[in-house]
C-alpha cells in the first residue's frame, strides 16, 4: 500500500522546513494583528506561542500516521475507512486545498486594490499570477520547493526595514504578566490559528521527501520559525500601536510601512505589496498541487488537468465573490474548517488509523 516517488523526484529532507514555513506565511501576516487584539489585547502574544504549539501537535499526529508506510491522506483514508469511504473524505481535502488556495490568491489581490490598483478587475491579476503559478506547478515538486526556500529568506528579509520604526515605540505597551481571561486567551489562541494552517499539505507531498521520518525535526523547525516570525510582527504592532488602534486598523504592518520614508524611497508600503506575491505563491502552488494530486490518484488522470480545472475554478469564485463582507464572511469560515480539519480531524484519525493497524494486524486472517 506503499505510494513509491523516484528519487529522481524526491527533495532532501532540510528542505521540509522550509515548504513547511512557506506555506504558513501569506496576507494573513499582514492583518493577524487586529483580531488578536480584539481578542486578549497585548496579552495576544501568549495565543500566538499557544497556536503554535497546537500546529506542533497536529505536526506530531501527522508524523506518526506517515511513519509505518511512506503513503500520503488518501492511502490513509482508504485504510481507515475503505475505499468509497476514503475516497469521500479525500474529496473533502480537495476541496479544502483549493479553496485555501483561493483565498490566500483572492486575499492577495484584494490587497493590491486596495493599496496601489482600486479600479483594477480582479480576473486580470488572478488570471497572470495563475499563469505563472501553473508553469511553476508543471515543473514537478522540486521547483515547488525550491520557490519555498527563495520564499522563506525573502520573507525575512522584507521585514528588516520595519526595525528603523523602533525609533517611535512604546516599549511599556510590553508585559510578560496577563491580565485577561483564559477565555480571551483562547479566543485569541484559535484567531491566530487560522493563520498557521496550510502544513497539513505535508499529507500529500510527504512521499516526495528523501527519509521522510529523518525529517521530522525539520517540520518542526519550520513551524517554530513561523511562530517567531508572527511574534516577531505582532510585538512591532503592539509597540507602535495602541490596543484601541490596533483594533481600528485593517493592515496594522502596512499602515506602519507607510510612515517610513527613505532618501530613494518614498512608498515603502508600495514595494511591499507589489513584491508580496513572492510570498503567497509558494502556498497557492502547495494547495493547488496538493488538490491536483490528490485528484490524480484518485481518478488516474494526469496532474495538469485537475490542475486547470481547479484554476478555472478560482478564477470564475473570484469575480463571483467579489464583495469585501462576503469574501471576509466566506475566508472566516475557510479559517474555521481549517481549525477543525488540523486540531479535531487529524487527531481522530490518528486513533482511528491507530486502531485500524491493531484490529487488521490481529485478526485471524491477517
Amino acid at each position: 500500500m506503499s505510494n513509491q516517488v523516484k528519487p529522481s523526484f524526491q527533495v532532501n529532507s532540510f528542505l521540509l522546513f522550509f515548504l513547511i514555513h512557506s506555506s504558513q506565511v501569506g496576507v494573513g501576516i499582514l492583518l493577524f494583528q487586529r483580531s488578536i487584539v480584539k481578542e486578549a489585547g497585548y496579552d495576544s502574544w501568549i495565543g500566538i506561542v499557544l497556536a503554535g504549539l497546537m500546529a506542533h501537535l497536529s505536526l506530531f499526529f501527522m508524523f506518526r500516521m506517515l511513519k509505518y508506510e511512506h503513503q500520503d491522506i488518501s492511502q490513509v483514508h482508504q485504510f481507515v475507512y475503505g475505499k468509497w469511504l476514503g475516497r469521500l473524505f479525500t474529496s473533502l481535502f480537495i476541496i479544502e486545498f483549493t479553496w485555501s488556495g483561493l483565498a490566500i490568491l483572492r486575499d492577495y489581490v484584494r490587497l493590491l486594490q486596495i493599496w496601489i490598483f482600486p479600479d483594477l478587475p480582479t480576473w486580470i491579476p488572478t488570471c497572470l499570477i495563475l499563469a505563472l503559478l501553473y508553469y511553476t506547478i508543471a515543473g514537478g515538486f522540486r521547483v515547488m520547493a525550491g520557490m519555498s526556500f527563495f520564499k522563506v529568506m525573502f520573507t525575512f528579509a522584507i521585514i528588516l526595514p520595519m526595525f528603523f520604526t523602533l525609533g517611535y515605540a512604546h516599549f511599556g505597551n510590553l508585559s510578560l504578566i496577563p491580565t485577561h481571561t483564559m477565555k480571551e486567551l483562547w479566543d485569541a489562541t484559535t484567531s491566530m490559528s487560522f493563520s498557521y494552517a496550510g502544513f497539513e499539505t505535508i499529507l500529500v507531498y510527504y512521499p516526495f521527501i528523501k527519509e521522510g521520518q529523518k525529517s521530522k525535526s525539520y517540520a518542526y523547525l519550520g513551524n517554530a520559525a513561523t511562530t517567531l516570525l508572527y511574534l516577531l510582527t505582532a510585538f512591532m504592532c503592539f509597540i507602535f500601536y495602541s490596543e484601541k488602534q490596533l483594533t481600528t486598523l485593517i493592515w496594522p504592518y502596512l499602515t506602519m510601512a507607510s510612515n517610513l520614508e527613505f532618501s530613494t524611497i518614498q512608498r515603502l508600503e508600495t514595494i511591499f505589496v507589489s513584491t508580496w506575491v513572492l510570498v503567497i505563491a509558494p502556498a497557492v502552488i502547495q494547495h493547488l498541487w496538493c488538490a491536483s494530486r490528490l485528484t490524480k490518484n484518485m481518478f488516474k488522470v494526469k496532474q495538469k488537468y485537475p490542475l486547470i480545472f481547479f484554476m478555472i475554478i478560482i478564477v470564475v469564485m473570484s469575480n463571483i465573490i467579489d464583495d469585501s463582507q462576503e469574501w471576509d464572511l466566506i475566508r472566516d469560515w475557510n479559517g474555521k474548517i481549517a481549525f477543525y480539519q488540523n486540531y479535531v480531524y487529524i487527531p481522530v484519525l490518528f486513533f482511528g488509523y491507530l486502531l485500524m493497524r491493531k484490529v487488521k494486524h490481529t485478526s485471524p486472517s491477517s
